[in-house]
């Protein structure tokens, strides 16, 4: 349904960063640096640089992209525009759309984990008690509310969270620095990596599999958000480049700041036995502040933030999804209820109330955030596959299009970041990866039966147009299980890796779309 949106008001620069900021800095600041260090130590330093390069390169990739549609909800339309393929776009938005909505009730249930550390009773052992899932219902309805009335709303209130978000993050990790420098409680020895007897290629290929497992691409993804509100962006040939690039590294400069000062500022006593058998810590920060004796006041001041940082990237990310869904019904994908737009809110109310009962029936099925966190990874890996892929078919079948932004070696990069992203993504458990493929098979043929109206001959058209994610998909199964049975490193099994994802990557590259 087609509205005129042309005299509201569009979010600037500021806004586009404040964005993507607000959706990075949200839970995972406040357990991925417990998470990475708990896994390899002092190597966590370098899983966060990877964490960021592989960041930083895909959204200068999904930039080039985004740059050239103005369309709402570009990162879930983005293998739809740039194949012209529905059937093979869905698969990839489904993607796109489970791991942001999986994300509302992931950091509305961080919040009340963290704050368990205050009240006992919203936790029972390691999973949410009742009362805490009713809280988290509660949070998610105030995400909700700020999306009501639009980005408009969003946007101012996402900024002054924003600010909120960058400050106490920074002036936790500065004060935990201080305060245990000052008291001679900052400890160099924890930095060794002598209490690993492990060899350094082990410690390497760990601090790789920690981006995924401990949380901290998790705590990047949140960059592609930027693309998903960019046709509501002001100038957004110019500011969504600027606008990915500097989120990115602003918040790498906030989590290396966290890091350092958890690792320094940890207690030796707990780490007689080495980072590995670091005691369970369900508010990891709070608790660290403690232990060095800072003033209660700060301890509070973080515990406000942890309702506060996770409630921010919440909202973002339920307008996100509520855009996904509208720009999914524009493409035919889903129902036509769903593309009802407000015109004085640019936003449909209809998807945004979907997204807000999937979001609290997921409640129930999401016990905690460590849980939930390599789920939604899983998810958002195989949606970020989709870049590399969208930009290497789009220099192929339109070279000559304008591009206001165009990123140096771009197929090359492609290529590389498309196997990156897969090494990654069989990192994760293989209980992950069937998990998603089988819920990829499950919606594409609920969606193919009802789109096609039990059309046979074009069911099949609709597979053989979208074959290749599903060939990609299946192939990463048996490799996350060698990873299980750590049985991954051998020569040969790297090699088979790369000549099972090379023609993966080949075939969805050149998806043809038969219908």
């Amino acid at each position: 349904m087609a509205v005129n949106t042309d005299n509201i008001k569009s979010p600037a620069l500021f806004s586009a960063i404040a964005i993507g900021v607000g959706c990075i800095i949200g839970s995972g600041w406040l357990f991925a640096s417990y998470n990475a260090a708990k896994a390899v130590g002092s190597m966590a330093f370098l899983s966060w640089i990877i964490g960021a390069i592989l960041a930083l390169i895909l959204a200068l990739l999904l930039a080039e992209t985004a740059t050239m549609f103005k369309e709402r909800a570009f990162f879930a339309r983005i293998l739809t525009l740039s194949h012209k393929n529905t059937d093979f776009g869905f698969v990839v938005a489904i993607s796109s759309l489970m791991g942001l909505i999986l994300v509302i009730p992931s950091e509305a249930s961080a919040t009340i984990q963290y704050l368990s550390g205050v009240y006992p009773g919203l936790m029972a052992g390691k999973n949410l008690s009742l009362t805490g899932e009713i809280y988290v219902v509660a949070i998610i309805i105030i995400y909700g509310l700020i999306n009501f009335w639009g980005l408009q709303l969003l946007s101012k209130v996402n900024n002054i969270i924003t600010l909120f978000k960058l400050i106490v993050p920074l002036a936790t990790g500065i004060i935990i620095i201080a305060y245990a420098g000052w008291h001679g409680e900052f400890h160099a020895a924890n930095f060794s990596l002598s209490s690993f007897h492990q060899s350094m290629g082990s410690m390497v290929g760990g601090a790789i599999a920690t981006v995924v497992t401990g949380g901290i691409f998790y705590s990047f993804y949140g960059f592609g958000l930027i693309a998903v509100f960019g046709a509501e962006l002001k100038n957004p040939k110019r500011n969504i480049p600027l606008a990915l690039v500097g989120c990115v590294l602003i918040c790498l400069v906030v989590y290396l700041i966290l890091q350092f000062a958890f690792i320094g500022a940890m207690p030796t006593k707990y780490l007689e036995h080495g980072w590995q058998n670091l005691p369970v810590f369900s508010s990891p920060l709070a608790q660290l502040l403690g232990l060095i004796g800072v003033n209660v006041a700060m301890i509070w001041v973080l515990y406000a933030d942890s309702a506060i940082s996770p409630s921010g990237t919440g909202a973002l990310y339920m307008g996100s999804s509520s855009r996904m869904i509208t720009g999914m019904s524009q493409d035919g994908q889903l129902p036509s209820f769903f593309d009802r737009i407000i015109a004085k809110y640019n936003l449909s109310r209809r998807s945004l109330i979907t997204v807000f009962i999937i979001g609290v029936i997921m409640v129930f099925f999401s016990k905690n955030w460590q849980n939930i966190m390599i789920m939604v990874t899983v998810f958002q890996l195989i949606s970020c596959v989709a870049i590399p892929v969208a930009l290497a078919r789009l220099r192929k079948s339109e070279p000559q299009a304008e591009r206001a932004f165009k990123v140096p070696f771009g197929l090359s990069l492609s290529y590389v970041i498309f196997l990156v992203v897969s090494y990654l993504m069989v990192q994760a458990s293989m209980k992950a990866v069937l998990l998603a493929l089988i819920a990829h098979v499950i919606l594409f043929i609920v969606y193919a039966l009802s789109y096609y109206k039990n059309d046979a001959s074009k069911i099949w058209k609709s597979l053989c147009s979208s074959w290749s994610i599903f060939f990609y998909l299946a192939i990463s199964v048996p490799f996350s299980h060698l990873v299980d049975i750590k049985s991954f490193g051998h020569l040969y099994t790297l090699i088979a890796f790369l000549i099972a994802y090379t023609l993966a990557y080949i075939a969805m590259v050149n998806q043809r779309n038969h219908q």
